[in-house]
């Protein structure tokens, strides 16, 4: 009986090991080991555009809204690389004009009365750019929604490098010489180059469709100046630093 019985346990063992040895043997259109089974949506080959609108996250002094267009191919399961062209409507924030009111608001001679002020940062305005970007997903995945609707989705991150046209116009020093109330302030016009970072989420709507969902992070150089004159726009020592700005956005993406 001992003897029997060790003989089905190891008959049964054998077949769990290679039931489980089957199963573990599922690949994906690119020969690897698929994290999910059953796949439904593959990447390889296939060609990408895609649509994103966003808006920024950590400007307060800024307002800024717009469009990112892409275009990318897939080599594999897990990379896709690409261009991209951004868009942005920006403006200073209601913020910046409450502090622009408080500045000098009680002509003549107001801004004689506090001479010295340092400029505030993060007043850059990213308005035109294109990128080179390049996408690794390492994760597939796929979840039930209300137990009934399989939703499949891809997570990624993403990095690039490209320029872009970035204004600026500061929020508390003036372009005029004098002490009255300012009617302009200091500005500039560059192209800079521009580093790029993010991650997001794919979710699919068949072979074709997907939606997405996106974090990105541009980081460019840029430069404040500080102990600056009021009355002589002139002045000041500029201090240089690496500006961010964080967008978050949502779109559409089609695969052929």
């Amino acid at each position: 009986m001992p003897l029997r019985f060790c003989s089905l346990a190891a008959a049964a063992s054998l077949a769990f090991a290679a039931a489980a040895h089957a199963q573990g043997a599922t690949y994906g259109p690119d020969g690897a080991p698929t994290v999910v089974q059953h796949k439904l949506h593959t990447m390889t080959g296939r060609w990408e555009v895609g649509l994103t609108v966003g808006t920024v996250l950590n400007t307060p002094l800024i307002d800024s809204s717009g469009l990112v267009l892409d275009a990318s191919y897939h080599p594999n399961e897990w990379l896709d690389f690409g261009a991209e062209l951004l868009g942005n409507l920006t403006g200073i924030s209601q913020l910046s004009e409450n502090v622009r009111f408080d500045l000098c608001h009680t002509p003549p001679g107001c801004r004689a009365a506090t001479p010295h002020k340092d400029e505030l940062e993060n007043d850059n305005q990213l308005r035109l750019g294109a990128f080179a970007v390049g996408r690794l997903a390492p994760i597939y995945g796929k979840f039930n929604l209300a137990a009934e609707l399989p939703v499949h989705f891809q997570v990624y991150f993403l990095g690039g490098f490209g320029g872009a046209a970035v204004h600026r116009e500061s929020v508390n020093l003036c372009a005029q010489t004098g002490t009255t109330a300012c009617t302009a302030f200091q500005s500039t016009d560059a192209f800079k180059p521009v580093g790029e970072l993010g991650g997001g989420f794919r979710f699919y709507l068949g072979q074709s469709w997907s939606l997405r969902a996106e974090v990105r992070a541009y980081l460019f150089g840029s430069s404040y100046k500080t102990d600056n004159d009021l009355t002589v726009p002139s002045s000041g020592t500029p201090q240089s630093y690496v500006a961010l700005i964080a967008t978050a956005s949502g779109g559409v993406s089609f695969l052929f």
